[in-house]
């Protein structure tokens, strides 16, 4: 071996030594200093954003002033609910506390009358607002009380971080990914992959895919995050005989779906923008496919060729892509107001027809100010002055536009 070549060798072990395991990458990455400013009459400003008074927790669950005093007693009775916040002579209630009283007011649930559904948001385009759309989407999916929904974010792009920003960690959280669950049979000796040794514990794969989310800022949404390490999951498919790599590719849709369904009613997947074994599995297991393009002559060009290549992709997997149900394009970052843009998006009209999501995602500063912070457009007051208040808006609106259809798309797909 040469000298440069062993030197190589060296840095990667130097390299891989001085690289965090995940607990402790992500233990690093959100640790967050809260500071007066971060704190609104002492709760943290991500919760408070999220709070309703009680004029509008009334309104939501539509009953009368003194039935809510009522339930409200009972509720405090039976320490289901603790005390409320205030501010002024206003009482707020937080996002969790709103979903207990949800519960405890009967509330329907969305799997009361919906079966729940797997979305693949894709494109193998980098840039083009996979993860903000993914992240949008789900967002308002969970702030949406009406359908009353359990949300989940499944990152499946190893050096994505969608929904990071907002999890929340518990010193005896179970760090896996996705990957970790779906390789666990398949390298049963190694030893950096926790589902084994969980499996070597007493823990069964129910278990850990039930538990292995981590929860957020809001009580019905979940993440499931990646990590740099999952890339071996292509390395560990090309080695695998023909009939362990279908089994591999069948393993999300036929065991992890399954589960997930039971505690989760929405799950969105952001996919990595890359053709490999991972993202055949999630493909394999997708009933709802989301393909978000920004409306640019590149973006249009290399979408044209992720369209025309998906067909063949989708057939060549177990299902044969009959497990689809649905897909749609998406114009995210759009700006309407920029000629070639507007004229790329005729374009999409024109060949994608109704197959195009009507409503797009606007262009908007306030997108990259709130990723900058680990929130979504929808996680902000305009108060906060993250950005200024016209982009906040063209934000918020388009954001709120597009997933009323999406919403719409989704419950009547997935009405039982």
């Amino acid at each position: 071996m040469s000298v440069v070549l062993q030197s190589i060798r060296q840095t990667a072990i130097n390299m891989n030594q001085e690289q965090s395991h995940l607990e402790e990458a992500l233990k690093t990455q959100l640790r967050i200093n809260v500071t007066d400013k971060d704190l609104v009459d002492g709760v943290d400003r991500l919760i408070y954003n999220h709070s309703l008074n009680k004029t509008e927790v009334i309104k939501q669950l539509r009953t009368t002033k003194p039935t809510f005093k009522k339930k409200l007693t009972e509720a405090e009775e039976l320490g289901l609910i603790g005390e409320h916040t205030s501010q002024g002579k206003a009482h707020l209630y937080t996002n969790d506390q709103v979903h207990i009283l949800m519960e405890h007011f009967g509330v329907p649930k969305f799997h009361d009358h919906h079966d729940s559904k797997l979305i693949v948001v894709t494109n193998h385009k980098g840039g083009t607002g996979k993860t903000s759309t993914t992240l949008a989407l789900a967002t308002a999916t969970a702030l949406d009380l009406d359908i009353n929904a359990r949300v989940l974010i499944l990152d499946l792009d190893p050096q994505g971080s969608a929904g990071q920003g907002t999890m929340q960690i518990a010193e005896d959280s179970i760090y896996v990914t996705m990957a970790d669950i779906l390789l666990a049979e398949f390298e049963p000796d190694n030893e950096d992959n926790a589902v084994n040794a969980l499996l070597k514990n007493g823990y069964t794969i129910e278990d850990i895919i039930k538990q292995c989310a981590f929860s957020t800022h809001l009580s019905n949404l979940s993440v499931i995050t990646a990590f740099p390490s999952d890339e071996r999951f292509v390395d560990i498919y090309w080695q695998l005989n023909e009939a362990e790599q279908e089994r591999l590719l069948r393993k999300f849709s036929e065991v992890v779906l399954p589960i997930l369904k039971e505690v989760f009613d929405v799950i969105f997947v952001d996919m990595p923008p890359q053709d490999s074994p991972i993202t055949w599995s999630a493909l394999e297991a997708a009933e709802m496919l989301l393909v978000p393009v920004t409306p640019r002559y590149y973006d249009y060009a290399s979408t044209t060729n992720f369209m025309s290549n998906l067909s063949d992709r989708l057939e060549s997997l177990p299902s044969m892509g009959n497990n689809l149900q649905w897909y749609k394009l998406a114009a995210v970052n759009y700006q309407e107001s920029s000629k070639p843009e507007y004229d790329t998006f005729q374009k999409l009209m024109r060949s994608v027809r109704n197959n195009l999501m009507t409503s797009t995602i606007a262009h908007s500063d306030a997108f990259t100010a709130t990723a900058n912070i680990g929130r979504t457009v929808l996680d902000i007051k305009k108060s906060e002055e993250v950005c200024t208040n016209k982009q906040f808006d063209v934000a918020v609106t388009s954001v709120n536009l597009f997933y009323k259809q999406f919403k719409n798309e989704l419950i009547q797909l997935a009405i039982k």
